[in-house]
């Protein structure tokens, strides 16, 4: 027995290059081979590779083979590479192999190979690079791919400054405060631990977009009605000689400016369509409850745009408009939402009594994972209609596919 020289393609440049499955076996054949990868490819690292092995097989007068992966690096890969060795062990039984490879990425395998056949030597092809430069690249790819992996480290090393740069670029330095508020939302959602749950409601609303449904239609009048909104308040403001900072700062141009701006009807009337459009998404997906929910927030904004429509013309004008009058319409606001909050409460009346059952008879429960170890108390059930999406543990989720039973004791496949 001998050892051989093995070269290691782990990503399959050779494949899908050339056409040649492996392994290769025999100098000759390698040669070949390398060859219809130099025309396919004259800068492929692997290609030094081959020759390099074919070089050292020549110098030892044993036998050398090529060992190709998949593009898929990692479980696929490997998983080619492990049943080419044993093809090879089974076919030529080495005593051991020399192994030849181009890079870094390719060597993350060796631990596979010595657990089937001992390794006499590692060598690496380096040409025209640097050793450790090459080394930092793979570094860093690693460090992309374990950060891609976990999406809301991701959002905070990548989306939120991508989001920061793009508004720079549309805006310029008047956008710095818009910048910040949109920073400061987001550390406030991470903080308070509300940060997944914003980015999967979020998630939730952009895939129920679809041609086929008319709440796409209404979702974008909404968005024109809110972009005319700001529109109208920009202009309105320049109108009046006035910054945000002296309107928020003065009653009286604040009560002025609620009354004879559009741009706050505008805005209430973009609200009140979104809301609309989700109503009819929710009905679509029999999700009674979240209509019930939106009925009430349209409820609300009307409400609010009484309060501000009332307090605006008594602060202008108390005189004419009057205490009584003002009083009066708050009075009457705030009975008709009540009476609404109560209709759809009768309305939607066996739903929300499901929804208590569920919620009552899961939270509180203890919860053990896969182990038989506590994982802590439901401190939270989160429903997707009358269904059981999830299971909060303190700021813990635990998905619904992942829950094993609910009885006495919640048993889930987590640690």
């Amino acid at each position: 027995m001998k050892p051989i020289v093995l070269c290691i393609d782990r990503d399959d440049d050779i494949g899908r290059k050339t056409k040649t499955a492996g392994p290769i076996i025999g100098i000759e054949k390698n040669i070949e081979v390398a060859k219809a990868l130099a025309l396919a490819d004259p800068e492929d690292t692997d290609l030094n590779a081959i020759f390099g092995a074919v070089k050292i097989a020549k110098d030892l007068g044993t036998e050398v083979v090529t060992l190709t992966g998949d593009f898929k690096v990692g479980i696929i890969s490997d998983a080619k590479l492990v049943k080419q060795l044993e093809e090879v062990i089974k076919k030529l039984n080495p005593s051991s192999v020399i192994m030849v490879s181009d890079g870094a990425e390719d060597e993350q395998i060796i631990p596979i190979i010595q657990s089937r056949i001992p390794i006499d030597s590692v060598q690496t092809i380096i040409v025209r690079q640097s050793k450790e430069l090459e080394k930092a690249y793979f570094k860093i790819i690693h460090f992309f791919r374990e950060i891609s992996k976990h999406p809301d480290v991701a959002r905070m090393l990548f989306g939120l400054p991508g989001l920061v740069m793009v508004m720079l670029a549309i805006g310029g330095m008047q956008a710095l405060s818009l910048i910040m508020g949109v920073v400061g939302a987001y550390l406030i959602l991470r903080g308070l631990g509300w940060e997944e749950e914003f980015f999967n409601r979020v998630m939730g609303f952009v895939k129920s977009l679809s041609s086929e449904r008319v709440s796409t239609l209404i979702y974008l009048i909404g968005i024109v009605m809110g972009l005319f909104g700001a529109m109208t308040f920009t202009n309105d403001l320049d109108r009046g000689s006035l910054t945000v900072r002296e309107l928020v700062s003065s009653a009286d141009r604040l009560a002025s400016f609620i009354l004879s701006s559009s741009s706050i009807d505008l805005f209430a009337l973009a609200l009140i369509t979104f809301m609309v459009g989700r109503i009819i998404d929710h009905y679509a997906d029999k999700d009674y409850l979240k209509i019930m929910k939106y009925l009430r927030l349209i409820a609300l904004v009307v409400l609010i745009m009484v309060v501000l429509q009332s307090g605006a013309s008594f602060m202008e004008d108390p005189a004419s408009y009057g205490l009584t009058t003002f009083i009066s319409n708050m009075i009457a606001g705030v009975i008709s939402f009540v009476v609404w909050i109560k209709l759809t409460e009768y309305w939607f009346i066996n739903e929300i009594n499901v929804m208590k059952t569920i919620i009552r008879d899961l939270l509180g429960k203890e919860v053990v994972g896969s182990d038989e170890k506590r994982l802590g108390k439901v401190s939270k059930v989160l429903l997707s209609g009358l269904e059981l999406r999830a299971l909060k543990i303190g700021r813990r989720v635990i998905a619904r596919k992942d829950i094993i039973s609910t009885g006495e004791v919640i048993r889930v496949n987590a640690k």
